[in-house]
């Protein structure tokens, strides 16, 4: 398996993961497991055996360069030229020896590719697939050192070298950041989103609230979902207007 890459789900006509209509394919495996995860089935590096109404089925296949680029390539005729395909997650970066072989046969092709990444992934990964990607998203989450390790498990250091990186290659094309007022929404953090964000001026910015959808999926593995209190439309939408009052070009979206 080690030469193919694991995802768990194609999804076709998207238009929230880069420019155009997209296709995205969600690889398995996280390199955090934030709270608020809406796919459960994404975090764990394996394949997994869930039960939904009865059927039983597996999170996670595990699908060569070849199969892969063909299966993509159907698509084709609905990007319009403006779209292409954006690998997702999980954290899709985890596998990128894996995924290096898949962009390159895209590229092949001339087909435009987004990453949307969390980029606490070690430094030669995100190197590694960095030539061979157009757009990347990658999320804004806790902004503590301490906290991101303790509630994400992530290094914060890291994903700040990461993100100098992906800036200074020109490639770092949209921030997002999910709010949740437990973690992400606190008084505390939406200082630091904002003089983070203030480092990346050209950069846009997209917020949103988390939300619950992911319940069946919790289910269908036997977990229980941390639910949050919530952050209401009119709190985002007065957010965005104190990142924008910072010169930060913010919108706030629906997810």
């Amino acid at each position: 398996m080690q030469d193919k890459l694991l995802i768990t789900n194609i999804q076709r006509m998207c238009f929230h993961d880069g420019p155009g209509i997209r296709t995205t394919v969600f690889a398995k495996g996280c390199s955090l497991h934030c709270p608020w995860c809406s796919n459960p089935e994404n975090i764990n590096f394996k394949p997994e055996i869930y039960e939904n109404g009865g059927k039983i089925g597996t999170y996670g296949e595990a699908y060569s360069a070849d199969r892969l680029v063909d299966i993509l390539m159907k698509d084709k005729n609905f990007w319009n030229g403006e779209g292409g395909v954006t690998f997702s997650g999980g954290e899709v970066l985890m596998q990128a020896v894996m995924l290096l072989d898949v962009l390159e046969r895209l590229k092949e092709k001339r087909v435009h590719i987004a990453v949307e990444t969390a980029l606490f992934v070690p430094m030669e990964n995100l190197k590694t697939v960095l030539d061979h990607v157009d757009y990347f998203i990658v999320d804004v989450k806790i902004l503590n050192g301490e906290d991101c390790r303790k509630i994400l498990g992530g290094d914060l250091e890291l994903y700040k070298r990461n993100v100098q990186i992906l800036y200074g290659s020109g490639k770092l094309k949209l921030f997002r950041i999910p709010c949740c007022p437990e973690y992400t929404f606190t008084e505390e953090n939406r200082k630091r989103l904002v003089e983070f964000l203030k480092e990346y001026p050209s950069v846009p910015v997209q917020i949103f609230a988390i939300h619950n959808l992911g319940e069946k999926k919790y289910r269908s593995l036997d977990r229980p979902m941390w639910t949050s209190m919530g952050v209401e439309k009119d709190e985002l939408e007065l957010y965005c207007e104190e990142l924008r009052g910072n010169g930060i070009n913010a919108e706030v979206i629906d997810i």
